[in-house]
Order: C-alpha cells, then structure tokens, then sequence
C-alpha cells in the first residue's frame, strides 16, 4: 500500500484572472434543441491515414541498427543459403569448406557464422551428414570446429528438438570410423554439447553413445580407449547418470577398474585417464560409490606431482580445482586435505613454476578454505616448524610478483591503485593471510621474522625486498598484542627504521606500511625512541621525495603518529610537518599531482584542528576553502577518492568554532549539493551506481555521507546564509532518496544522514521554506516511510522462512533475526523528522497529517512484523499531543495494538506501545476508561520485569502516573502508592519532573 499525503492547494481561492490556469473549463452550453447528434463517422473527424510504407521503412530501420554488424543479413544472406543450405547435395559445402580451408578468406568466414546465427538447425544438420561421408582429413577437421561454433549458438537459439534427434547417429557414427587421432578431441566435445543439449531439452537419454563408451574401454586397441577417455570426460555427469546401465552387469565397474589401471601404469593413457578420473568421481556420487574416490585420489595427486609440462600441469590443476567445487558435501575430499595442500604447495615450490601454476594451485586450497574451514585451519595449525618454514617461502615467492608499471606511480588515474599487482600477488596475499590468521603464533611470528630478517629485507632483488616490508606490515597489524610480536619488536623495528632510506620507491611505499602498522604500538615505540627516529625519517620523505605516491602514503603514515601521540608530536614535529605540506603545494617547478595537493591540505586542516592549538585564522581558512574549491574544478566527475579528501577538509574547517561558515558558504553549496545527489553524466540525467566497480561504489557512497556532514554543519551554523540554498539540497535529497530502490545496509547509512540534514534545515531555517518545499519535504516522509514498511514486511517474511528451517537444524536465530532487520537509525531519523516538521509547520500539514495516520494506521494490526507495529506506533506517538482532537477515530485499534505488543514483549514495539498508553491516558477520555485497568496490569508487569535505570522502565511508569491523573475514578488509593513507590525515575530527568509535577 502506498502511504500518500495530499497537500491542499494555496491557489484554490484565486479570482477568475487565474481560473483558466487553475481551474478546470466551464461547461459546454447545451446544443440547440433543432441540432442533431453529430455522425462519428464524418470525414472531419477521422483519423489521419497511416503511411504503411513509412512505418515499414521505420522498423526496418530499427532492424538494421540492431543488428550485428560482423554479420550478413537479409537479401546479401539469402544468396548464399540458396546456393548452400537449400541445395540438395552437400558438393556446394564441401567447395566452401575446402575453399576456406585453403585461403582461409574471411568473408567464407563470415558466411559461416552468419549460418550458425540466423539458421543453426539447417548448418549443423548438413554439417553433420557431411562428416558422416568421411571427406578429407582437411575436410573435416573444418567441418567439426564449425560444428563446434554452431552447436552452442543453438543453445541460446530456436534449435529444433527433431534437429537435435537427426543428428545424433551422423555424429556418434563419425567418431566411431575415424582414425585421425587429431580429430578425436574436437569431435568428442561435439558429441558432449549435443549431449548437453539432450538433457536440457529433455529429450530423454543417450544410451547407444553410452554403449559405445563401453565399448572404448572393452576395447584392446588403444585408439579406441583414447576415444572412451575423451568421452566420459566431455559429456555431462547429467547425461551420463544412467543408473541402470552403469549397474548393469558390471559396466561401472569395468569403466572403474580400466581407468585406475591407466592411472597408474600407462604412459599413453594416463593423462586422459587423470582427466576422465574426475568425471567419473562424480559420477561415482550418484551411483553411491564411495569407494571409487579413496582410489583414484591418490592416483591423480601422484600425477600433479609428476608436474611435466606447464601446459598440461594447469590443466590438471585447474581440473582439482572444479572438483573441490563441485564438491559440495565433502565427500569426495573427505580426510585427504593436508595431502591435496601440499600436493599443491609443492606445484608452486617448482624452481621454474610461471604464476598462472602458482594461481591455479592456490585457487584449490582457497577453495578447501570456502568449503572447510575448520579442516583446513587444523592443517595449517599444526604444521611443524619445517613445514611453516616452506609454506612462508611460497607466500614470499608469490608476494614478490610484481611488475613496476609506470601507471603506478600516477595518482592522478584511479587504476595505480592495483597496477603492477599480478593474480599471483594477491593469491600470495592470501596464503600469507592464512598461515598468520590460522597457524601457531609462537611458530609463525619469530620464523617469519627470522625469515625476513635473514633471507629477504636485504635481497638485491627489489620485489622480495617489497614483499619483506607487506609481510612485516601484516604481520604487526595481526599479531599487535601477541607475546611473540613483542618479544620481536626490536628487530622488526631495526628492519623497517633501516628500509626508509630505501631508493626504490616501490619498497619505501612498502615500507611505509610498516611503519603505519608500528605506529599503533605506541609503549613499544617509545620504550626505545623509535618513535621520534620513525618521525624524523618521515618528515624528509613527504617534502623531498620525488615520488606522489610515496609522498601520498608517507603523509598518511606520518597522520597516524599524530593520532596516536598527539602531545609528543605537538612539541617536536608539528612546525616541521607543517613546513614541509606548504612546501610541496608551493613548489613553483614541478607542479603536485592533484590527489597529492588534496592530500596535503586535508592533513593541514586537521593537523590545524585536532593536533594543534586549533588556532584556525578565519583568512586563512577562506583560503584553504578557496584552493579546495579551485582543486575540485580541476577534477573529473569520477575521481571520487580526490573528492572525499577535499570533502573531508571542508568538513574539519566547517566544524572550527573560530571560523565564520558565512564568509564562504556560498561558494561551497554548489559542490556540496553535487556530491551529494545521485550520480549525474554529462546530459544531467541519472545514471546507475551498478556501473560502478565496488571500489568506486565505496568512495561514492563515503563522497555523499560526507557531503551531507559538512551541509549539516551548514545549516546549523549558517541558518540565514544557507536558507537560499534550502530548494536545491532538498531536490538533491529528494533524488538521492528517491534513488534508494533497496534497502541495503550502506543505502540506509546514507539516507539517514539525509533524513538528519532535512530535520537540521527545517530547524534552523523554517521561516524560508516554501508551500512547495514543505510539500517535497512531506512527500519524501510519506515515500521513505512506504519504504521501510516494505522492507521490514519483505525481511520479517524472508526472516521467518529462516527461522523454520534453522529450527530444524537446532540452531538459535532470534539474535541474528533482530541484527537482520537493523534499520533502527533510519526508522528514529524518520520519526525525528516527521516531529520536527509537525512542529514546525503545524497549521500547514492538517491535510498531510490525516492521510499518514489514515495509511499508517493500517500497520496497527496482529499480523505485521514487531518493527512495522514499532515504527507505526511511534508515528502516532508523535502526531497525537500535537493533534489530540485527531485520536478518537484511531483509539481503540492503537490502544489493542499497544495491548498485544506488551502481552507478547515485542522487543522494538514495547517502549512505544508503553508511551502510546500515557498518550491515550491524557486524551483518549471516555475511550481510555475501557483500556485502563488492563493498561495498570499491563504497566505494572513491565516496571516490574524493567530494570530501574531502563528507558523502558521510566516510560512505564510516566503512563502509570497519567493514568492515575486523568483516571482517577478507575484507579485507587493503592495504584498510586504503587505509582509513588516507583519513583524517582533514574533514566529521563524531564519525565521525572512531569511524574513529579503529578
């Protein structure tokens, strides 16, 4: 149901000199009484003719523009159907096909694909007739991997079921006359996507291409084996889980016992065996085999640890991979996950393994990770110190994958952030992350820092030197209060003191890392000075190095001293830091990378504010507002992580008490209100955030809570000054709340903040806001509170669909329920809002307000969800002392309601329904008397179970005592010694001087 206010017009009463804009046109005079109905079909009256042959044009011009261009169509297609497809021989294909195979002319090429896309059926089946006439080898070699082009362009095509039937003998009858070994592959994977296609059109099964795989293993010629391997391999688990036929007489475990002969002892076989193996396992699942996977696993681990070529050594790795994942109960690698671990460490301890072995192997165990953890963290934890030892050093050979991409140092490009970071790095990140989370510390921590200390914060080879500072950077942060950390601190110290007067920069960017993680340790800094070394090192690489990103990183590091020993910092390094940020915005021969200016001036303005005297000069602020503001122009609209730093400077500078926000008010709304609002593109109309990675969506949504920080401070501060501005940022509000399709969690972070600066401008700036914004403000209540309703229904439902099945299983969720329906600060911003607006614009909101209680009321009833009747109640609660006369058609449903909610301890409805009952107590009259015995019953068992500091526990008793007030006729003697005992209340001081004014 859509909650609506309807707004009463303010031109209603206007003079005729408005009536024909507002007021609808008189009526037409009645026909003369000699006058005739007039004929519906007179010419004068038709419609106008349609132009077929436009329209005609038009869509076929519609056509053309969506079409694929690499593609022929119509009449330039039709000419060589005719003469190919429509023929009734296959002479014509074959001289095609032959032609194309000699010159390999792009046009025959595009002639193909055409026919795969417009008629799939009539190509595959000629292609398919032709293979079964053996042509030359050249022949069909072309033939098959066109029939692997338009096999699966059928399946998002109308491929015909009769189709499909007619090609499986040309096809499985192909595969069983051809010798050429070279075909094999090619024409197996054509036969399994027309399996494929089998099982998704349901058209039953395949047996005779079964019998035939049967037929390969029985086989004693090896060619024929070969052909078996490949087709339990390619074809669907789907397809082959005929159990009937596998059970049958021992099939199954003729097929079994072939392939774990081949594993093992021949040399031809035992790679196409590996591969069939894994299609088998899983097959072996729906038969309940479990007996299979104890063999062949062992089997197929020795053969990765065979490692061969590279080629080959991915592929099977990637195949273990697609197993573990496939392996959805654990069956298959159940008791066999330290062996499948250190088959894949080993892969990557090869001498000479290329990173995509290194990245395929990690995947496996990442996935063990997903799948088991808890299995996986015993593994890891009880490694020996040897094996500790190893796994480091793969992690640190992984680490050190990196390329120095000049695109990194540029700040300026969004993309540095990740140039030069291979897959393998961030694979390595992990492993890393994983023996320092889930190992033993007290073997991790001092082997790693031995490691690092003796094999690689020395290396001449920069990359492990950068990996050596991440490692110690992660090291410090996951291990900060660990005994080992500490007891290591003055080596790990001496590393990272050493590492900043490294000349690479990559490695001082690392470094820097690692002396931020360090910062944190601040006893342990000081205990030894290292506090000011760090410090007197930093200061020199922020105004003297070459590098932005390193100048960038060190401001950020030197930033975290500042938090973290403000005093020590204040007295020594403070004038210094400062000299060297205006130092680099003033260096007049190399002009700063723009990101790097934005960083300097926000660190400023906070040193300023936080570190400082907080002496902000109010000229001096009007020119760092000035140079952010000129900074933002020079920036593109997707540079968001530049703007948050400018937004989050102008926020420290609107908050100094010393500053006047009205001498530059002014020239920052525009930007505000930008950041603000939706995202924009350059026709002004709105664009989808899904567009966005989710690195950008983070600095978007981080951009517009800042954004509407800094407005609030605006408007609380610069009423006067920023009411010309109201109109803009309520429209801009209105869009960036309209924009919230879902109520995801970061969504919500953000409309509350606009929902609080709303509340913010109608307090300090009411007298400005027109009927027209009052309007805009009451339609986004009404449209937020739809919302949320909506929402909360939608969860609660979802909500109790999961209760269900985790009660089943024995688990408890009213917890996680309550956290999963978490939209407490959106729901109080809502009702702070509608306050504040009822408050404020009293007269003018008589018209709105009927139609939310009319709406909300609703939501007052059994059936809804505990947050639903919450919000619903607290709505009333809000309206009704301002509207008492507006209670008595809405009395009894919100008094019941707030009756059920104490009866069945709501946790979220329970303070209002207690309110609600004191509300009903002073207005609710005759209406209440019916209610006020069970309210005194009602109350009495909520202060009794309530704890006497409690909100809940004060609110109580504040009803009780109305009810003995306005009721005294059904209240006696010993309800008001009980009220009395209650008191004094302990939690809300202005209740207690309206209970004690009682």
């Amino acid at each position: 149901m859509k909650l609506k206010f309807t707004f009463p017009s303010k031109n209603r009463h206007r003079t005729s000199t408005s009536a024909s804009v507002t007021s609808p046109p008189p009526p037409p005079p009645p026909p003369p009484l000699e006058s005739s109905l007039r004929n519906p079909f007179e010419p004068d009256i038709n419609p106008p003719p349609r132009n077929y042959l436009e329209e005609i044009v038009n869509k076929r011009r519609r056509i053309e523009e969506n079409q694929d261009e690499s593609l022929l169509h119509g009449f330039e297609l039709q000419q060589h159907v005719a003469t190919i497809l429509q023929s009734n021989d296959l002479s014509s294909l074959q001289e095609v096909i032959d032609e194309y195979a000699n010159s390999k002319d792009e046009s025959l090429f595009t002639i193909f694909k055409s026919f795969a896309h417009h008629y799939p059926n009539a190509f595959a089946l000629k292609l398919a007739k032709l293979l079964e006439f053996q042509p030359p080898i050249q022949t069909r070699i072309e033939t098959v991997n066109h029939l692997l082009q338009v096999l699966p362009e059928g399946i998002n095509g109308p491929f015909n079921s009769i189709i499909l039937l007619e090609l499986k003998n040309p096809l499985l009858h192909s595969l069983k006359a051809e010798s050429e070994e070279i075909l094999f592959l090619s024409l197996c994977e054509a036969i399994g996507l027309l399996a494929d296609r089998f099982y998704r059109c349901s058209l039953g099964g395949w047996v005779e291409l079964l019998e035939y795989v049967l037929a390969c293993f029985s086989s004693e010629v090896q060619s024929e084996n070969k052909k078996g391997l490949l087709l339990l391999t390619v074809i669907p688990v789907d397809v082959a889980n005929e159990r009937a036929f596998w059970l049958n007489q021992g099939n199954f475990d003729l097929v079994f016992g072939s392939i774990l002969e081949w594993t093992y002892r021949d040399k031809e076989l035992k790679g196409l065996a590996y591969n069939a193996s894994i299609s088998l396992m899983l097959l072996s699942q729906e038969l309940k085999r479990t007996d299979v996977c104890d063999f062949l696993l062992p089997n197929l681990l020795s053969i990765i640890d065979e490692h061969g070529e590279e080629e080959v050594l991915v592929d099977r790795v990637k195949r273990l991979g697609d197993l573990v994942t496939l392996d959805d109960d654990g069956k298959i690698f159940a008791g066999v996950h330290r062996e499948v671990f250190w088959c894949m460490i080993r892969a990557v301890e090869i001498e000479a393994a290329s990173e995509e072995v290194m990245c395929e192997a990690i995947v496996v165990i990442k996935e063990f990770d997903t799948v088991d953890v808890e299995t996986m963290e015993s593994v890891i934890g009880n490694l020996s110190l040897e094996e500790v030892k190893r796994v480091f050093a793969v992690a640190m050979k992984m680490l050190s994958c990196v390329i120095d991409d000049p695109l990194w140092y540029d700040v300026d490009d969004k993309n540095c952030t990740e140039a030069g970071f291979s897959d393998a790095f961030h694979r390595g990140q992990f492993l890393f992350n994983f023996l320092s989370l889930d190992g033993d510390e007290y073997v991790f921590v001092p082997t790693a820092i031995g490691m690092i200390t003796t094999k690689y914060a020395s290396n001449v080879d920069w990359r492990l030197r950068h990996a050596a500072m991440l490692a110690i950077a992660s090291i410090a942060e996951k291990n900060l209060n660990e005994m080992d950390m500490m007891l290591y601190f003055n080596e790990v110290a001496i590393l990272v003191l050493k590492s900043l007067d490294e000349p690479n920069h990559r490695v001082l960017w690392a470094t820097m890392h690692a002396v931020k993680c360090l910062s944190e340790c601040k006893e342990l800094l000081m205990r030894s000075q290292y506090h000011k070394k760090f410090l007197e090192k930093l200061v020199p690489v922020i105004r003297c190095n070459s590098c932005a990103r390193v100048q960038v990183e060190a401001i950020d590091t030197l930033k975290s001293f500042a938090v973290s020993m403000q005093e020590i910092f204040r007295q020594n390094h403070y004038d210094t830091t400062m000299e060297a940020l205006k130092a680099i915005l003033s260096n007049k021969y190399s002009l700063p990378k723009l990101l790097l200016c934005a960083k300097c001036q926000e660190c400023m303005v906070y040193l300023v504010r936080k570190v400082g005297p907080d002496d902000f000069k109010e000229q001096e602020a009007v020119q760092v507002v000035e140079s952010l503001i000129s900074l933002d122009g020079k920036l593109s609209n997707t540079e968001y992580l530049t703007k948050c730093i400018i937004l989050k400077a102008l926020d420290q500078i609107c908050q100094c008490p010393k500053v006047s926000v009205d001498k530059f008010i002014d020239k920052i709304m525009p930007m505000l209100i930008a950041c603000a609002q939706p995202l924009l593109d350059l026709t002004g109309e709105e664009t989808n955030d899904d567009s966005l990675s989710n690195e950008d969506k983070r600095l978007v949504e981080t951009m517009r809570a800042r954004a509407c920080n800094t407005l609030s401070h605006c408007a609380v501060r610069s009423s006067i000054n920023f009411s010309p501005h109201i109109a803009k940022f309520i429209h801009a509000g209105n869009l960036f709340l309209a924009n919230v399709k879902h109520m995801q969690e970061t969504d919500r972070d953000l409309s509350t903040l606009v929902l609080r600066l709303l509340g913010r401008c109608i307090e300090t700036s009411s007298t400005f806001f027109t009927d027209q914004l009052i309007k805009i403000v009451t339609d986004e209540i009404n449209d937020t509170i739809r919302r949320i309703i909506k929402f909360e229904i939608e969860k609660a439902q979802e909500s109790g669909r999961r209760i269900i099945i985790e009660k089943a299983q024995e688990v408890g969720t009213s917890e996680d329920v309550f956290r999963s329906l978490s939209v407490q600060e959106t729901i109080e911003e809502v009702v702070n809002l509608t306050a504040t607006a009822i408050h404020t614009f009293e007269d003018q909101l008589m018209v709105p307000v009927n139609d939310l209680m009319s709406n909300v009321s609703v939501f007052l009833a059994h059936d809804k969800p505990d947050r639903v009747i919450a919000f619903a109640i607290s709505i009333f609660n809000v309206i009704l002392p301002l509207y008492p006369d507006k209670l008595p058609p809405y009395h009894n449903k919100y008094i019941f309601t707030s009756c059920h909610v104490l009866e069945k301890n709501y946790p979220c409805a329970q303070l209002h329904a207690t309110r609600a009952f004191g509300i009903c107590a002073m207005y609710g009259g005759n209406q209440f008397k019916f209610y006020a015995s069970a309210g005194i019953s009602y109350l009495s068992k909520v202060i009794s179970k309530g704890l006497s500091t409690s909100e809940l526990y004060d609110t109580a008793v504040a009803a009780l005592g109305k009810i003995c007030e306005f009721h005294r006729d059904n209240t006696g003697s010993m309800v008001v010694k009980k009220w009395l005992y209650f008191l004094p209340l302990k939690h809300d001081l202005y209740m207690h001087m309206g209970c004690f004014l009682n």
